[in-house]
């Protein structure tokens, strides 16, 4: 057998998942692939005889225990503002053997918490995201790395602070998980002095890279600088080609998504969401789509908060004065036994329904109630507060319905505390058929999913969907929005389109039709149904086929700078063979531009 190539990979990301351990932050679904990708790619590369090791990179908050951590003796010079310190480096390995690096600085990280990592003021989010980004180049370029691999724009800095001597050699691929946030940052003083603050030549970038709008747009600078890199810059759901998905749908400009709602409604619509946020580079450069996966820990056989050791340690914990449950039977039956299931064994699922309503109603359900779910955070992305627009319509329309909602809005978010109030007061009108909860239980939350029959995504943009997976793999059929990584459970959901953001009735009504398909299903055709939960929890969500194609990026990424090698050696070669003729030849060889240029034209343009 040949022996195993070797590859390093740097993974800079702002989350890393692993909130458990203390040593890890998770606020979004950044931070669960980040947890979950490097051991799978471990995994594809061997299977490509590849010995793949990865370091992660990212900030260290204030609330990790750095006594936990080992400190390395390495000095990481960062300038801001002209001002020049140096960042602190730790390192820690995990019991799954991946590695992670921290870089922590005082100055620039004291104020985070497991709760606040993002500045909301664009201004300290970019001396932030530059000092970091600054820190974690130095480190990346002692650290003989073949690959890096960069995730979302907070990290977007790096490749212009390892310079284009270093990216002539090694490649870097970028994945956007969510082009909503871009780094948008209003200039101070101008582009040229706005980047030079954080180190950076503003002549020599602004407008090549940055200059958006008359603002700093750091994903546009990044995704730039990786395609013109020859790297591949990827979202997280869809194909390489961008056919589908997310990736198909950073390609729309606004003309294209106001054409499809207007043939929607067949009316004009009045405003619509256009998911690339007007950046046209979308537009212009290959967006290459690699959906996401998910651990099989999150199927209902392996499911740790179905489990009853990992629920008794978990109340060890808390203390018996502070239960998981509050209902008695479900917290007494929840802790003494497990409640795994598979697709075989659905009659375990028909008990967490039950301890599921004794949870919520607190009693026994009668007849055979619909248990109508949603999870989730109430911000303007997830758009449950169109929940509430239909669950009395919902109630009238079949009287067995029952609405389960476990959802919060953040502080000073005007829209989702309104969304709160609403759905309080229509839980306090409908008591026995309404069940709202605005604070945060991961276990009650898993016996939502598993023990539901229905979960709604009414999402806005939702870029890969990690949720939808989750409810499928317990057999909670999702009745949702078809926008972005969505689809890909289509075959064992109900989906609707809708485009007209400002019409929020008729998005309701669109809503409310796939709901009264699912309730007319569960109603009059079980078989119909079954097959359903049947073909839910048997997706294969598994990191295999998206690790693999990961893999598969490095490789390219690295067969790409062999290919740009020898194109620089052809145009080197050709220049040499001109010798007296040069000047002349250089005079009138002007190569065209945009659809008429040629890069090959413009690198020996360059050269002369």
């Amino acid at each position: 057998m040949p022996k195993k190539k070797k590859m390093r990979v740097a993974m800079p990301a702002w989350e890393i998942g692993r909130a458990g351990s203390g040593l890890g932050v998770k606020i979004g679904g950044l931070g669960v692939i980040v947890e979950e990708l490097p051991p799978e790619l471990v995994k594809a590369a061997a299977k490509q005889n590849i010995d793949l090791e990865i370091e992660t990179l990212c900030p260290c908050f204030a609330h990790y225990d750095k006594s936990q951590l080992t400190k390395l003796d390495l000095r990481l010079p960062v300038t801001m503002a002209g001002h020049t310190f140096d960042f602190e480096v730790y390192r820690h390995t995990f019991p799954d053997g991946q590695k992670v690096i921290y870089f922590w600085d005082d100055w620039q990280l004291h104020w985070t918490n497991a709760n606040a990592i993002y500045p909301a003021d664009p201004q300290l989010g970019l001396t932030l995201y530059a000092a970091v980004s600054q820190a974690m180049a130095g480190y990346i370029k002692q650290g003989d790395f073949d690959t890096i691999h960069l995730h979302d724009y907070h990290v977007g800095l790096i490749p212009f602070y390892l310079g284009d001597d270093y990216l002539q050699d090694v490649p870097v691929h970028f994945t956007i998980h969510n082009a909503t946030y871009q780094g948008v940052v209003p200039l101070i003083d101008g582009g040229y002095n706005s980047l030079e603050r954080i180190n950076l030549p503003g002549k020599k970038l602004f407008h090549k890279y940055f200059d958006f709008f008359d603002n700093l747009n750091l994903m546009k600078a990044c995704i730039l600088k990786t395609h013109e890199t020859g790297g591949k810059v990827t979202t997280v759901s869809g194909d390489i080609a961008g056919t589908w998905g997310y990736a198909a749908e950073l390609k729309e400009n606004h003309d294209l998504v106001w054409a499809k709602a207007y043939a929607q409604k067949g009316s004009p619509p009045g405003e619509v969401f256009v998911p690339n946020r007007h950046l046209d580079l979308f537009e212009k450069l290959p967006i290459a789509g690699i959906t996401n996966g998910m651990s099989d820990q999150n199927r209902a056989e392996n499911l740790p908060a179905l489990k009853a050791d990992v629920l008794q340690t978990m109340q060890g914990k808390l203390g018996s004065h502070n239960p998981i449950f509050n209902n008695p039977t479900t917290q007494t039956q929840m802790l003494a036994r497990d409640h795994t299931f598979d697709a075989d064994s659905l009659h375990v699922k028909a008990e967490l329904k039950r301890l599921l309503h004794l949870e919520t109603f607190g009693s026994e359900p009668v007849w055979d109630p619909i248990l109508i779910t949603a999870v989730g955070r109430l911000v303007d992305q997830k758009n449950l507060g169109l929940v509430a627009d239909i669950i009395e319509r919902t109630l009238v329309y079949d009287s067995g319905t029952k609405f389960i909602i476990l959802a919060s809005a953040s502080d000073g978010d005007a829209g989702g505390k309104a969304s709160e109030d609403n759905f309080f007061r229509l839980a306090a009108l409908y008591p026995g058929r309404v069940y709202f909860n605005n604070s945060f239980n991961l276990p009650l939350s898993k016996l939502i999913l598993a023990g539901g029959d229905f979960s709604l995504i009414p999402s806005r943009f939702e870029p890969c969907g990690l949720v939808d997976y989750e409810a499928s793999l317990v057999g909670n059929i999702v009745i949702g929005r078809a926008t972005g990584g969505l689809p890909k459970v289509a075959r064992c959901a109900y989906l609707y389109e809708w485009l007209d953001v400002s019409d929020r009735a008729g998005e309701a009504n669109a809503f409310f039709g796939q709901i009264k398909a699912a309730v007319d299903t569960y109603r009059h055709n079980p078989t119909r149904h079954a097959e359903l939960i049947r073909a839910a929890m048997t997706i294969n969500a598994s990191w295999d086929a998206s690790a693999g194609q990961y893999v598969d990026m490095y490789r390219y990424g690295l067969l790409v700078k062999k290919w740009q090698a020898e194109r620089r050696k052809l145009v080197e070669k050709f220049v040499k063979t001109l010798k007296t003729e040069r000047d002349m030849f250089a005079e009138f060889f002007i190569p065209g531009q945009q659809e008429y240029g040629d890069a090959f034209d413009w690198d020996l343009k360059e050269a002369l």
